[in-house]
């Protein structure tokens, strides 16, 4: 009895945490001889102020704290535990991160909340050392998107390394050419404190295609960011021209990408003239046309084609087309594994030399049939 009394003597918090009434624990001289904590539940207060500083940086309504505690605490209360056959209670990782979090909660003026579930930010608190982390939740934001010719839509590798790095890229491994995502990345970073995005893009168009208002949907992910409120739209200069992005909202991680059809404006050259029985029969044959072709993963995918407006003059065409978003205007044109195709329509080979995107919008339930 005397020499479990010695050896388990606990501050008054731990002690309350293994059960007051436990005949084997005494309350310790000072809290510095706490069996389990060694003082360190009775000396929280510093560990708060840093907290709330550490916060400072964030927007943010809810947080949880999360704990990593000095070697050997956890241990000697599942050994005391264990030896005196304690089960259940709450552990002294679990206390000790509640205490801290209402202490957060007072510090702030009650403005938090404790969200261990769903929180905006997560507080990393690193008992031993005394330093403290604080992430915040990814942002889901979608928006629409239109830009002049000479913008790409991603960013581009650099042409000397590839994407390496290296000296003319200072390092970054891309083109110091204009993109949508390089663009609206540098705004969007300064506004949010963000320095990493990641974009789920609805289809792509080349470098040199206009988008037309109402744009182009994505959905872009700030990572790690210090401000939740985005504003509504963005307009970006560049060297081509203006860009810009609207219709900004926030979005849930499990924001579904609905189906999407989209008219394009084509220019199209071939190998021989062009009459304008070419022309309707094109318009004729591709209207409502179930197209097939092998997308980037090998699969053969089925796509609608739900009208074609096109004219000619000599060796040009130049075709207004409604179809399924994700099939490859190009590819449809010039029947690189795509059938039926333009140049199987009239019966040349043809090319496609540039195209615009002038409408997205979500595919009704009756283009669905």
């Amino acid at each position: 009895m005397d020499e479990k009394l010695l050896e388990f003597r606990l501050c008054r918090s731990c002690r309350e945490r293994q059960g007051a009434g436990e005949p084997y624990l005494a309350l310790a001289g000072d809290d510095d001889g706490c069996f389990i904590c060694r003082g360190m539940s009775g000396n929280l207060g510093g560990v708060t102020e840093k907290i709330i500083s550490s916060m400072q940086r964030f927007e943010f309504r809810t947080f949880s704290v999360g704990l990593v505690l000095p070697n050997g605490v956890q241990e000697r209360e599942d050994m005391l535990r264990s030896e005196l056959k304690i089960r259940g209670g709450e552990t002294i990782k679990s206390e000790i991160a509640g205490v801290l979090a209402k202490a957060v909660v007072k510090g702030m003026g009650g403005r938090k909340r404790v969200d261990r579930l769903d929180p905006d930010v997560t507080v990393l608190v690193d008992i031993g050392d005394g330093s403290v982390a604080v992430a915040s939740k990814p942002l889901f934001l979608y928006g629409r998107y239109t830009k002049p010719r000479g913008v790409a839509q991603r960013k581009l590798f650099c042409e000397e390394c590839n994407g390496r790095g290296c000296e003319r890229c200072q390092g970054t491994g891309y083109s110091a050419a204009p993109s949508v995502e390089g663009l609206v990345s540098k705004r969007l970073g300064a506004l949010l404190g963000s320095k990493r995005f990641k974009f789920t893009w609805f289809g792509s168009e080349d470098p040199d295609s206009e988008v037309f208002p109402p744009g182009r949907p994505m959905v872009i992910e700030s990572k790690n960011p210090k401000r939740r409120r985005p504003p509504r739209a963005l307009r970006l200069k560049t060297g081509a021209g203006g860009m810009s992005v609207s219709g900004i909202r926030v979005v849930d991680k499990k924001f579904e990408r609905p189906a999407f059809v989209f008219v394009t404006r084509a220019v199209i050259s071939a190998e021989r003239q062009v009459s304008a029985e070419d022309v309707r029969k094109l318009q004729r044959e591709m209207r409502n046309a179930l197209v097939q072709y092998r997308n980037n993963k090998g699969r053969l995918v089925d796509k609608k084609i739900y009208f074609v407006k096109a004219s000619a003059r000599g060796k040009r065409i130049t075709a207004e087309i409604k179809l399924d978003g994700g099939l490859p205007v190009k590819r449809l044109v010039s029947g690189e594994a795509v059938s039926p195709s333009f140049s199987e329509s009239i019966g040349t080979p043809l090319r496609c030399e540039r195209f615009d995107i002038v409408k997205v919008s979500p595919k009704k339930s009756t283009e669905a049939r």
